[in-house]
């Protein structure tokens, strides 16, 4: 069996590959094409904010790699469900700000909702106040979430300003 490298930043990882046993011989030529392609790709440059990294070391915030900042899903533990969903909202600004980026640059938004029905009226409300374009968005229902008191955790993609 065959064994492919696959580099990382970090570390080069071998990886057993299997062919088929009957592979057409263009499926094997093409898997031989690419090879020397992936295992020479460099990894992308990251930067992690905020930079110092927070207190619980756990994971960053966000991450800025090339033009695009991605989120680390925020919550807030507000009882009223209407000032939860702002200051996430105005979390996730402050996070963008500090990766070169802003609330009307978001592009993608992932919403976790422990009660989706109870509270989607208000959330909508509240994301139209801060997402001034309309992002893609994917709402998932779930059953827990990290936090208690938490009804909803909010993960986006976002560009980064021009500027930026």
């Amino acid at each position: 069996m065959p064994r492919l490298p696959f580099a990382t930043r970090r570390t080069a990882l071998i990886m057993p590959v299997a062919l088929p046993p009957a592979a057409p011989l263009p499926v094997a030529l093409l898997l031989a094409a690419l090879l020397p392609a992936l295992s020479a790709a460099p990894a992308a440059a990251q930067e992690r904010f905020p930079d110092p990294p927070p207190e619980h070391g756990l994971y960053s915030d966000a991450v800025r790699v090339g033009d695009l900042v991605f989120l680390a899903g925020v919550v807030n533990r507000d009882p009223d469900p209407a000032t939860q969903f702002r200051n996430a909202f105005r979390r996730i600004g402050q996070v963008l700000e500090e990766a070169g980026s802003s609330l009307e640059r978001v592009i993608d938004i992932t919403t976790y909702h422990l009660d989706m029905h109870a509270h989607i009226d208000t959330f909508i409300e509240v994301k139209d106040e801060f997402l001034p374009e309309l992002p893609s968005w994917t709402a998932v229902g779930v059953t827990e979430l990290y936090s208690p008191g938490v009804l909803i955790e909010v993960k986006v993609i976002a560009a980064v300003d021009d500027q930026g």
